[in-house]
């Protein structure tokens, strides 16, 4: 049974439940009329009955007397008895009417309310989004334990064992993804791919960073193939998560070199070499303020630290052409300034729609931060490759105009156009 048909079956249970309340008063105060009146007239026969018996036991009538007088109470209660059924019949077929309507009217009544103002596009849609969510984790499950079966028959499958690694790094299980990329790692200490998704993976276990473990990983990579794009895209933000910008530098200059001039993948990293040669320049200055002796005293001004509450939510369309597990990423960029993201967070299609925080906590590196500027612009995008760099062919979504360092409200965006 699909979670929309229990809708369906909890919201007839519910209309059921209103009829009984409403019907149950409409047919029982029909039955207590017609009791009531009965019983009245009966009281009142055995009454006057009651003082006939009396009369002729005290001698004011005679035996006659009683017998006449007995037989027309009798004729006169059998009389307003037939005079009160057809009133009362009529009475309880008046209240059948009324809860015979009430059985139709009052689902077909509330249907029709709910269609007008109610929100069923969007509830079966995300019925439908759940479902097709958790029928997406189970396939993902099931096919996670088809290739454990197979590499427990064939534990020499590197590939096999990088596949598994990599579908729980897609679904952020960093601990298992760690253990299946060891046994990678076992079989082929030379293979850059595997030397930096091992890393990935224990930097996941310790809150992405780089440091320690991931680190030498990233340096034996670099030994191994020492242009290789990725590990020196690792390299430079293991850097930076230390503040170590000139090393940081070096690695994104010959990062520079080895990609596609005017690549987007180009741009982001000459943005990000252009936003750390600006930050050491205000370092300079700020050092400089310090030292001057023109001011006896300082004054700054307290402003809150930047923090966006973003609402991403996917369009229905684009919804039934990319895969659950497809990676979301949602993220703040500088209004006027580089245009690489200052802060970001990672998710999934099966998490959507959901509602993130953008913040200090959210950068990459603590040279590249929201609380260098003051106003953004916040986008969403589902990157097949799993890159934060645009792409063609991705999906993304922006919020309208440029936004403060700290809305009043809640940003919202929906997923709903193709990147050309």
């Amino acid at each position: 049974m699909t979670p929309f048909s229990t809708f369906w079956i909890i919201a007839g249970v519910m209309s059921l439940l209103a009829l009984g309340f409403l019907l149950t008063p409409l047919l029982r105060r029909s039955t207590l009329k017609e009791d009531d009146e009965t019983t009245a007239e009966i009281a009142i026969y055995k009454k006057r009955l009651q003082e006939l018996k009396a009369d002729l036991k005290s001698g004011t009538i005679t035996e006659s007397q009683f017998s006449q007088a007995r037989h027309e109470l009798e004729e006169a209660m059998a009389s307003d008895l037939a005079a009160t059924h057809p009133q009362t019949h009529l009475e309880v077929k008046r209240h059948w009417l009324v809860a015979l309507m009430l059985v139709f009217m009052l689902p077909s009544l509330a249907s029709l309310i709910y269609w007008k103002l109610g929100s069923g596009d969007e509830v079966g849609e995300q019925l439908v989004i759940e479902e097709n969510s958790k029928q997406e984790m189970n396939s993902m499950h099931h096919a996670i334990g088809s290739l454990q079966d197979r590499l427990a028959e064939n534990p020499d499958d590197i590939q096999g064992w990088r596949m598994l690694g990599r579908s729980y790094l897609s679904t952020n299980e960093f601990s298992n993804a760690a253990e299946a990329l060891s046994h990678a790692y076992i079989l082929d200490d030379q293979n850059p791919d595997v030397l930096l998704d091992l890393a990935e993976a224990l930097a996941g276990n310790q809150g992405r960073s780089l440091q320690g473990a991931p680190q030498k990983l990233i340096q034996r990579a670099l030994i191994v193939a020492p242009d290789y794009p990725k590990a020196l895209w690792f390299a430079s933000i293991s850097a930076l998560q230390t503040n170590r910008k000139e090393e940081a530098k070096g690695y994104l200059q010959q990062l520079a070199s080895q990609l596609t001039p005017g690549s987007e993948e180009e741009k982001m990293v000459r943005a990000h070499l252009v936003q750390l040669t600006n930050s050491e320049i205000g370092d300079m200055e700020n050092s400089n303020l310090m030292s001057s002796e023109g001011n006896s005293e300082s004054t700054t001004a307290s402003t809150e630290p930047p923090r966006i509450e973003v609402q991403v939510s996917l369009d229905s369309e684009i919804g039934k052409k990319v895969d659950n597990s497809a990676t979301v990423f949602i993220f703040a960029k500088a209004a006027k300034g580089p245009p690489i993201p200052l802060a970001a967070v990672r998710k999934q299609v099966k998490d959507l729609p959901l509602t993130v925080v953008l913040d200090d906590s959210k950068s990459m590196a603590p040279n590249f931060k929201m609380s260098n500027f003051n106003e953004f612009k916040v986008g969403a995008r589902i990157s097949f490759s799993g890159n934060p760099v645009s792409q063609s062919g991705d999906f993304e979504g922006y919020a309208e105009g440029t936004l403060p360092a700290t809305p009043a409200d809640p940003v919202a965006i929906v997923i709903n156009q193709q990147v050309p």
